[in-house]
Order: structure tokens, then C-alpha cells, then sequence
């Protein structure tokens, strides 16, 4: 509404919104009652900024905080207040109602069209590149006990692709939990089956697979040394420094690089005093790395 503002005051007025039943109330109190359900509600005071205009139709049925028109407040909602016939009122709220429902259904379709849109992108997304139908399946596997690897669950869950940075993480964490899905089933494996008791002597010749190899820093800053878990077919284990035939095949590399290979070699075996299938080889020698 447009015109020069003769006035702007605060009024005695107050209205308020009752979601429930769809329809605003003019009161002479701050927190009036719904007269439909009797529900308290909170109201804001009307402020009136008068105009030169004349008051319509919309000034007796609006529902907002302010006046704009000449009246000066004094007819503003006047339709939902208590001085209004019951005819008139009825009218008023039907009328706010038909407004309500056609907003909603115009959010609605905004809504439907923006999911559409979204749905759209992150198809085009998912199909673009090999592999992220791996991805997406295992994003949407369950509960992730990985924080990061939960937020990007939720995130494609809500049809926003992943960024490059995000895709290549959520790959390491694929990766991660591939590697210790097999070394659970693994050693489920190993468990299951009956280990033979570790043979005790000197110059045992060992032979078996090379299953976790780690760098280990020795005390008092003397040097660290390579060990490696070498297990039998039998079942039975030993835990060992890895020897330098061995250790020259991972240079430049990790103790990584050591695990799942076949390895022979001599040494002295001292058994555990708590697993008998266990043991510690000494002083390892004559290494052989078998195809």
C-alpha cells in the first residue's frame, strides 16, 4: 500500500495464530484463547501505521502484526476479534483457511519439483563414474560405526553427491573395511581350526605364510628392527625378527609388503607359557622367500 503516513503508533490490540485449527484471533490481551479449541496462545501487539488510504476488505480479514491503512488499527483482523458476528467471523476464517491450503499446496509443489531436480543431478551423478555403484551400496549398508563414513551416508541418502575429496575418503574407508572384513574371517578361520602344538628346539627349519610384519623401534634409541607373525599349516605360530634376506626385499616399502608371503628359514623356537600353539624363533637365519 502506498500513500503519506500520517501516524504510527502501537495499539491496545494483540493477534495471535492458532496452528491447530487454522485461524488468527484479535484480543484486547496478549495471550488470548482459541474460541474453537481453548488453546492459549501468543500473541503480537498491532501496530498501526496510519495512511491517507481508505480501509477495504483486506484490513477487516488480515491476520499480520500491522496496520497500514487510515483507520489507524482500529479495523485491522477486526473479523476474527470477539465484537465480529458470528456470520462474518465463519466467512473471515473460511477465507484464511483457503489462503492456508493454498500456499501449502504451492510449497508442495515447489517441493516436489525441487526433490525431481534433485533426484535428477544425483542420478547423473551416481552413473558417471565406475565404481561408485559399489560406493553407494556400501554407504547404504546400515549403521557405520565410522563418524565421517555415517555423515556421508546420510549425506547421498538426501540426494546431494559427494565431492571428489569426499569420494576418494569414503574409497580408503571401503578399502579399510574390505582388509579387516578378511582378517576377521581370517582368523574366524584360524580359530576354528585345531593350531598343532609349536615345535620346541634349536635349528628348527620353519616354514609357512608371513601373516602381520611391523617395524618396531628398539629401546634406548639403539635401532629398530623389523617382526613379522609366521604362521604354520599346521596352525601353529611363531613370532620372529624378520632376517635381512628378508628385509632387503622391502626396502623402500612398508612391513606391509611382507604379509601374505611364504617364507622358509632356521631358528631357535622358545614356546609360549600361555598358548602352546605359540612360540618366539631366535636368531632366524637361512630366509628363503618361497613362490
Amino acid at each position: 500500500m502506498t500513500g503519506m503516513i500520517i501516524d504510527a503508533r502501537p495499539t491496545s490490540y494483540f493477534l495471535a495464530r492458532c496452528a491447530p485449527c487454522a485461524r488468527p484471533v484479535r484480543a484486547e490481551v496478549p495471550n488470548p484463547p482459541c474460541p474453537e479449541c481453548g488453546r492459549t496462545l501468543r500473541g503480537e501487539r498491532l501496530f498501526a501505521v496510519t495512511r491517507d488510504e481508505s480501509c477495504d476488505g483486506s484490513c477487516m480479514n488480515a491476520f499480520g502484526p500491522s496496520c497500514s491503512c487510515s483507520c489507524g488499527g482500529a479495523n485491522h483482523g477486526k473479523s476474527f476479534g470477539a465484537q465480529s458476528t458470528r456470520e462474518e467471523t465463519e466467512r473471515a476464517v473460511a477465507a484464511y483457511r483457503a489462503r492456508l491450503a493454498k500456499e501449502e499446496e504451492k510449497r508442495a509443489k515447489r517441493a516436489a519439483a525441487a526433490r525431481t531436480r534433485a533426484e535428477r543431478e544425483f542420478t547423473a551423478w551416481s552413473t558417471a563414474a565406475p565404481g561408485r555403484a559399489d560406493l553407494l551400496a556400501y554407504l547404504s549398508e546400515g549403521a557405520h560405526d565410522n563418524d565421517f563414513v555415517a555423515d556421508m551416508a546420510r549425506q547421498v541418502a538426501q540426494l546431494r553427491p559427494l565431492t571428489e575429496r569426499q569420494e576418494a575418503a569414503v574409497g580408503r574407508c571401503m578399502e579399510y573395511a574390505r582388509r579387516r572384513a578378511e582378517a576377521e574371517e581370517r582368523r574366524a578361520q584360524e580359530s576354528a581350526t585345531a593350531a598343532a602344538p609349536v615345535p620346541i628346539g634349536k635349528a628348527l627349519e620353519i616354514t609357512g605364510e608371513i601373516v602381520h610384519a611391523r617395524y618396531e623401534d628398539a629401546d634406548f634409541g639403539s635401532g629398530g628392527r623389523y617382526k613379522m607373525l609366521v604362521r604354520n599349516e599346521a596352525g601353529w605360530r611363531v613370532w620372529s625378527t624378520v632376517p635381512r634376506a628378508l628385509t632387503q626385499t622391502i626396502s623402500g616399502g612398508t612391513a606391509r609388503d611382507l604379509q601374505g608371503k611364504r617364507v622358509r628359514f632356521t631358528a631357535d623356537v622358545e614356546p609360549s607359557p600361555k598358548d602352546a600353539s605359540y612360540g618366539f624363533a631366535k636368531r632366524p637365519r637361512k630366509a628363503v622367500a618361497l613362490v
